[in-house]
């Protein structure tokens, strides 16, 4: 743990002198991106300056490309995961790995607890990130449903949205009651609170969210193509010292950024101090780690959470 927050400290560190030294000689101002993510948000009314961007490969199907601007003058520092569904498939995690509810505060653990017990099930994890809002005795608020089995199909009031599998491999991002009208043919379900983008529309319009919505906050999110091949899965740093690594985002900021990278539908997951990314890492001696690749607000390191949404090689 503790070299674990080192790292972080240095990498903000590290990020920090590239900021000022790419203002202090003004190629931040001219900086065009490179990868076709940071294009596609660059070119949004919500973004008025671009640092840098990369893309990194895990796999074929599977990329993560990360990126550094300014929305107003807050930084915002963020990760876009493409997910080719010919390729891989999705499927929730949790601590054990196994398809029954949560009993209390041993049923949660930190993101890569929950890819160690899909690995150990034999399941070939490539990256995550965490999943539903849970209760303080642990149970997640949206549906949940793991390989057949269903784990919560009452979702409490506002947590309808759902990204689910069928037992056909199709894939949908929705509500629980689009989900729930296919009864035994749902294969996969994890919950989140909000619609981002609907049918190819921001949503702006929030209802009671209040200020989970309105707020910048750490996000989570996960969207797909109009055809239904193509998941997207967004990260987002936020409440950040002084705001100068990354502030958070709104959720109508986040719904744009989402729109214009491809999604046709997309759902809020938690975010705050839940919000985690981890990737596959494998050594040259054939260990296996899942490094966090975002940085967890909480003081005390990676918050743990109930489920999870884990991207695996199909089976």
């Amino acid at each position: 743990m503790k070299q674990n927050f080192e790292r972080q400290i240095m990498y903000r560190l590290i990020l920090f002198m590239l900021i000022v030294t790419s203002c202090s000689d003004n190629k931040a101002e001219g900086y065009e991106p490179q990868t076709p993510f940071g294009k596609d948000i660059a070119t949004t009314s919500i973004v008025s300056e671009m640092f840098w961007d990369r893309i990194f490969e895990l796999r074929d199907g599977v990329t993560v490309t990360e990126t550094y601007f300014k929305t107003g003058v807050d930084f915002q520092h963020i990760f876009v995961a493409e997910v080719d569904l010919t390729k891989v498939t999705f499927t929730p995690g949790t601590k054990d790995d196994l398809n029954v509810p949560a009993t209390g505060a041993e049923s949660d653990a930190i993101l890569p607890y929950h890819a160690y017990a899909a690995e150990k099930n034999g399941k070939k994890v490539w990256l995550g990130v965490n999943g539903d809002f849970y209760t303080g005795t642990y149970e997640v608020m949206g549906i949940f449903f793991k390989d057949g089995v269903c784990i919560n199909d009452k979702p409490v009031e506002g947590h309808e949205a759902v990204v689910y599998q069928l037992k056909n491999g199709e894939s949908y991002v929705g509500l629980a009651e689009e989900a729930l009208a296919y009864g035994d043919q749902l294969l996969h379900a994890v919950g989140g609170y909000g619609t981002l983008v609907d049918d190819g529309k921001i949503n702006i319009e929030y209802g009671n969210i209040g200020d989970i919505a309105t707020d910048t906050h750490p996000r989570t999110s996960i969207g797909i193509s109009k055809d239904r091949k193509t998941l997207y899965l967004f990260v987002v740093d936020g409440r950040m010292k002084d705001s100068y690594y990354s502030k958070g985002l709104t959720l109508e900021q986040l719904a744009i950024l989402m729109e214009a990278v491809g999604c046709y539908n997309a759902i809020n997951l938690d975010g705050g101090g839940s919000t985690t990314l981890i990737v596959r890492k494998e050594s040259e001696d054939g260990g296996l780690k899942f490094p966090i690749l975002n940085t967890p607000t909480d003081d005390n390191g990676p918050r743990e959470v109930t489920n999870s949404i884990l991207i695996i090689e199909k089976q």
